[in-house]
Order: C-alpha cells, then structure tokens, then sequence
C-alpha cells in the first residue's frame, strides 16, 4: 500500500508540474500576441506617417517642378534648352547628355551656353544654385 501511495503522490506531484508548466506557457503565449498586437499597431501608425510624408513629398516635388518650368519660361528657353536645363540639374555631363537626348555634344553645348545666356548666369553650379539654394537655408 505504502508503494502505491507514492505512486499516486508522484503522479500528483507530476499533474501540477504539468498544469503549472501549461499556465506558464499559457501566459507566455498571451504576453508574446499582446507584444505582436502592439508591434503590429506601431508598425501601422508607422506606415501612415510614411504614406503621409511620401504623399507631402510628391506634392513638393510637383510644385518645385512647377516652379522650375515657370522659371524656364520666364527665361523663355527653347524645348531643348528645357531638357538639357533639367539633365544639368539632375548632374548628368554634357556627353551623357547627348548621349541620353541622341544628338552630338558640340549641340548640347551650344544649347547649354544658350540657356545660360538666357538665364543670366556663367554655367552649371549657378543653374543649380538658381533653385536649390533658398531650399539649403535654415
């Protein structure tokens, strides 16, 4: 009797192990969906600020390209003024301007003194200066 005793003691014993091992897997599995449920929330509100900022961004790069056209204008460059103007903005060299718009860099060239011409400034740190200047001021 005493050996059956023990025997169902053990068994006992080995029940509430089981059943205190289970609740602490139990409350470790609810910590980690509250933690995911709040990472989730974060990662959520972290994606509208970035669909916001991104909308905020295309909406200035918009006007600043407003801005830049009504500038090339005012300057009243040719179309091919316009594209090369806006390639020098962008850094490309004259020969990969050419090579980008299919015509000799003895025409970019011409095009882009013609432009600077037109614009008032002596090249290409100037043109860029012209608009992004007021944008590096704090």
């Amino acid at each position: 009797m005493g050996g059956l005793n023990a025997h169902i003691l053990v068994e006992m014993f080995m029940g509430v192990i089981s059943l205190v091992a289970f609740a602490v897997l139990l409350y470790t599995s609810l910590k980690q969906k509250q933690s995911i449920e709040t990472i989730h929330d974060d990662l959520s509100q972290t994606q509208q600020a970035l669909d916001s900022a991104e909308l905020k961004t295309q909406k200035l790069m918009g006007e600043f390209s407003k801005i830049i056209q009504a500038q090339f204008q005012e300057w009243q460059l040719t179309q091919s003024e316009k594209e090369v103007a806006l390639l020098l903005l962008k850094g490309l060299s004259l020969d990969e301007i050419a090579t980008v718009r299919e015509t000799k860099e003895k025409t970019v060239r011409q095009q882009a003194s013609n432009l600077y011409k037109k614009a008032g400034i002596s090249g290409r740190h100037e043109l860029v200066a012209f608009f992004f200047e007021d944008l590096l001021i704090e």
